[in-house]
């Protein structure tokens, strides 16, 4: 087995005369118990190397095609077999779980299920603090470096299965792995961007709002808004687009500014107030506010109101952008990573040796 970019993570290949693409098995190694994802037939020298591993807790198939070696490696590892209920019916041997749409499988490892794929329970695999993600059946790695849908005829509604992948897309990540050819291990985003953007069946880089849920920010009041993260959903590059809904007594993010990164709003619907360090000001549908780099920028959203009100985000996407937050007065540099007290900050020889 070799190890991917990630070190944890290995694979495994055996070839495809008849398709004349790689069949890939993964294993991730985790101290709580290792994975093994749509297993295909080790070679000795591999067996060896996973026994040395620790062998493996679970086998996740990602549908029921890929059912492949998983009962030999369950006999083998003593492994409980893990598959999307919808595919359970049509395995050769039982499966042991039995998983839905958004369902942690393990700390760390989230069930995506994609519906209109090659199978009624075909799931991708979303490994969140790596920002990867595992495709089985539905995303091809091929040709290298590229990405291609699974071929048509074997899609019982290729359109919806194509559109259905926005699903992976709403999501953060940077690499992906497949099932079938070779895996992305760097800007995949693009790449899957790019994949559906050669299809003449379906226009990805254009949404209805009424197709995209809302949702709930998973932050500490009055942050938890509700949103609609757009740019990610019709392959937007360098422009952000948002719908946020405060409901009354919801503020948008914390108060602040950007260095080189400039935002506009568009008031919607309802009216709030939008907090500036120049002063409050009412703002009311129709209203376009734009906020530009440095400390002219800054402003903060509170629905002061009694019901919802809606706005458009429009911003760039740079990944050299530096947020400030005045009244904490904290710093984010984006490339970081993370945000730092600027008291804190130390003079450039500070802890260096001659």
């Amino acid at each position: 087995m070799k190890r991917s970019i990630f070190d944890d993570i290995y694979s495994w290949s055996i070839f495809s005369e008849m398709r004349q693409i790689d069949f890939n098995g993964h294993l991730w190694v985790r101290s709580e118990g290792n994975v093994l994802i749509d297993p295909v037939a080790m070679i000795d020298s591999d067996l060896d190397q996973l026994d040395q591993l620790g062998g493996a807790a679970l086998i996740v198939l990602t549908n029921r095609d890929h059912e492949r070696e998983a009962d030999a490696f369950r006999k083998r590892t003593g492994a409980k077999v893990v598959v999307h209920e919808a595919d359970a019916a049509a395995l050769e041997a039982p499966a042991d779980r039995l998983v839905t749409d958004g369902e942690e499988i393990v700390p760390g490892l989230r069930a995506v299920h994609l519906r209109y794929g090659k199978s009624p329970g075909e799931i991708a695999l979303y490994f969140p603090g790596k920002r990867a993600v595992l495709s089985g059946d539905l995303v091809v790695g091929e040709p290298v470096g590229a990405l291609t849908l699974l071929a048509d005829e074997k899609l019982a509604d290729p359109p919806k299965a194509a559109l259905e992948l926005r699903k992976i897309l709403a999501l953060p990540f940077d690499a992906i792995l497949v099932g079938d050819g070779h895996s992305i291990l760097q800007d995949a985003r693009q790449r899957l961007v790019e994949c559906l953007q050669r299809r003449t069946d379906v226009y990805i880089n254009r949404i209805n709002i009424n197709e995209i849920d809302w949702v709930r920010r998973d932050s500490p009041e009055p942050y938890n808004f509700d949103d609609k993260d757009l740019d990610p959903l019709i392959g937007a590059q360098r422009l952000g687009y948002r719908l946020i809904r405060l409901q009354p007594g919801n503020a948008s993010f914390p108060m602040h500014l950007h260095h080189f990164g400039e935002e506009m709003f568009y008031v919607m619907e309802g009216e709030c107030t939008l907090k500036t360090p120049r002063g409050d000001l009412t703002v009311i549908p129709g209203d376009f506010i734009a906020f530009p780099t440095g400390e002219f920028g800054a402003h903060k959203f509170v629905n002061t109101g009694d019901a919802a009100c809606t706005l458009l985000a429009v911003g760039t996407v740079l990944p050299h952008d530096v947020s400030e937050y005045p009244d904490s007065n904290k710093v984010f540099p984006f490339v970081a990573g993370r945000i730092f007290r600027k008291g804190d900050s130390v003079s450039y020889w500070d802890g260096e040796v001659s």
